[in-house]
């Protein structure tokens, strides 16, 4: 009995597409923390281009007053626009005439879904974890290494909008220096704090510091017996606690590695402003299964529109140099 593609692409959509989303997002670390913190947001207003509200100045007009003073009511000219591309990604779930022939049982054909669409839901994850740190737009989105910087980002150059450029150290540093707590300038504790002064403004700080794992394991044998790094109490502890990934705290900030994270990258970020936009119908949106000319197969795929957008570059920090190997 040949299979019955209507009723395979049926049992894709209500049986495993549901949870396609909440698995990519729930076994990244750096996804779930935009997860926690409410940074993936549905763009409902679709159009080409994603754009973003900045205030690049303070209102000036306020301030104290007595009885019948004259008020000052000057509109502020303090607002402007970021854009952003939409990254899209695809994944194909593919049923070869071998597997028809194999698969004819209901059973096996729920089993053949499940396998297949897990393969296809863990392509996509790689793809958007490398993206968020690695992507330069083109067909995907501009991700973290290029969005914390001093270029051009949201169709704005940082290196003349100077208030759009976000703080990077390019220094190098070795392993010695940074457990090193005689180093007055490359330890990294004094490092940390160098990173978060420069992304302090308007009264807030960073709220999550993101490494790869060679970097975490360093900092991990350092600061084990150091309690201020392995426990925090901020609000959101109970929800990072629960992640299930590892992490340190430094001033009720979470530390997480990710194995996605650039070698030698370290991020100081404030999530705050920091938002993964996804599409309001692209949002891991299932194809169904079509015949393919000149084969002997279907393909279904899973469809997926998203970006990550910035309101304020100078909230966040990096780092460019620590060790590699």
């Amino acid at each position: 009995m040949a299979l019955d593609y209507d009723y395979m692409s049926a049992t894709t959509r209500s049986k495993f597409m549901p949870q396609v989303a909440d698995n990519i997002y729930e076994q990244s670390s750096l996804f779930k923390m935009f997860e926690i913190d409410g940074r993936i947001k549905t763009y409902l207003d679709g159009g080409l281009d994603v754009t973003e509200g900045l205030e690049y100045a303070k209102q000036t007009a306020g301030g104290t007053y007595a009885k019948w003073d004259t008020l000052d009511n000057t509109p502020p000219d303090n607002l402007t626009r970021a854009t952003y591309t939409w990254g899209n990604f695809y994944a194909p779930i593919s049923i070869s005439g071998d597997d028809e022939d194999m698969n004819m049982g209901e059973e096996q054909v729920v089993n053949l879904l499940q396998t297949r669409t897990k393969g296809a839901e863990k392509k996509i994850r790689d793809d958007l974890s490398t993206e968020m740190y690695s992507g330069t737009g083109g067909k995907g989105f501009v991700g973290l290494s290029t969005l914390i910087g001093a270029g051009t980002a949201g169709a704005i150059d940082g290196s003349v909008e100077t208030w759009w450029a976000s703080g990077v150290d390019n220094a190098s540093y070795t392993e010695s220096q940074l457990i090193d707590p005689t180093d007055t300038t490359a330890y990294f504790k004094r490092l940390f704090q160098k990173g978060a002064r420069n992304a302090s403004h308007l009264g807030e700080d960073i709220n999550l510091i993101v490494m790869p794992e060679l970097v975490w394991d360093i900092f991990e044998s350092l600061v084990e017996d150091d309690t201020t790094f392995n426990k925090g109490t901020s609000g959101r502890i109970a929800s990072v606690a629960n992640a299930g990934f590892s992490k340190l705290w430094w001033r009720d900030v979470p530390i997480i590695k990710d194995k996605y994270c650039p070698a030698g990258e370290v991020y100081m970020l404030n999530t705050n402003y920091l938002f993964l936009r996804t599409h309001r119908v692209t949002n891991f949106k299932f194809d169904p299964f079509k015949s393919v000319a000149n084969q002997r197969g279907r393909h279904a795929h899973i469809f997926h529109k998203t970006t990550l957008t910035t309101t304020g570059r100078r909230m966040h920090y990096k780092f460019t140099g620590f060790p590699t190997s």
